[in-house]
């Protein structure tokens, strides 16, 4: 009788236990998940990866990639919802634009996120800036490949992302074939990484990187600034924008004159690492045509201001506080 009362407090100390374990499990997720979305916000561009391959002649460069991560509120999507704005070439003109679905996964001890296109791409683009489009936005106007979900865990201050092996399998658009795509990711409070890569059924290799090398996106911090400069010709004639937007991972921007015809200068911001390993924020002019910038500044990574001045142009800029974005402006 007693060793049946013993065994009795015993499995019902266990199933507490259990039950307490995987309430802290579940806790800790929904933790992770607020973490880990408050870092994805924001922008980032792999424009010192990019540099860097070209200097090195590297044999495996990375394409210039751009990817703004907005939330946006769409309750009928789920509670964590991400309009993703991703382009190459410093092209902001070709996107590709997803939705990103986060919710806590208490079976994987992770958090999915589910990836999803638009049906009717062209009716989306710059979503987060659409808040009528956002609120008629649902599930059946999207697009989901099964087995494509991307898992999440926390390492010290890092998330790591992964795919299950084998079971995103996509078809090719060119050919038809059937092909397994696998993500490998990080994330932290200034870098984003991805690998992507594709093979075939029997396991040969299609595309992504042979030296297992991420794309390396930094995160961008966005200033605000102003430009002048003296028309040709002219002695005392100039062109003025007072408010205009750049990011410091290789920001461009195109200066157009009052009659709103482009010039043949444009403005770069940027964080460059000059000798060994000591990086500096840069502000350069550029003409077309050339490589080599005309003039410019730099100073320490983390000011607050840049400008320069060469008599007929001047510029300066100022870092906005986070969340900002070249996205919205």
């Amino acid at each position: 009788m007693k060793d049946s009362k013993k065994h009795a407090f015993v499995s019902i100390l266990l199933l507490l236990l259990n039950m307490q374990s995987f309430g802290q499990a579940a806790s800790s997720l929904k933790d992770d998940l607020k973490s880990m979305t408050a870092l994805l916000k924001g922008e980032f561009d792999n424009f010192q990866q990019f540099v860097r391959e070209i200097d090195t002649k590297a044999p495996n460069r990375h394409r210039r990639t751009h990817i703004v991560f907005s939330p946006i509120q769409a309750p009928t999507l789920g509670e964590n919802v991400f309009y993703v704005k991703h382009y190459y070439d410093n092209n902001p003109n070709q996107i590709y634009q997803w939705i990103y679905v986060f919710k806590e996964d208490p079976a994987e001890k992770a958090i999915r996120l589910d990836k999803y296109t638009f049906k009717v791409d062209s009716a989306y683009v710059n979503l987060n800036q659409k808040p009528d489009k956002i609120k008629t936005l649902t599930f059946d106007k999207l697009e989901n490949t099964k087995g494509c979900a991307v898992y999440w865990r926390r390492n010290g201050d890092k998330f790591v992302g992964y795919m299950k092996d084998k079971a995103c399998l996509m078809e090719s658009k060119k050919d038809k074939k059937k092909f397994y795509m696998t993500d490998s990711l990080l994330l932290s409070k200034n870098d984003f990484w991805f690998r992507e890569e594709g093979f075939d059924e029997a396991g040969k290799r299609l595309f992504g990187p042979t030296d297992k090398v991420y794309h390396q996106l930094k995160r961008c911090e966005v200033y605000v600034g102003w430009w002048r400069l003296k028309k040709e010709g002219t002695e005392d004639k100039y062109d003025l924008n007072r408010q205009v937007y750049l990011h410091d991972q290789g920001g461009r921007l195109r200066l157009i004159d009052a009659e709103k015809k482009p010039t043949k200068y444009t403005v770069e911001l940027s964080k460059v690492i000059f000798g060994k390993d000591l990086e500096v924020l840069k502000l350069a002019l550029y003409e077309d045509g050339k490589n080599e910038a005309l003039d410019f500044a730099w100073t320490s990574s983390n000011a607050g201001m840049i400008g320069m001045n060469v008599k007929w142009f001047q510029s300066s800029f100022a870092k906005l506080p986070p969340p900002a974005s070249t996205n919205n402006k």
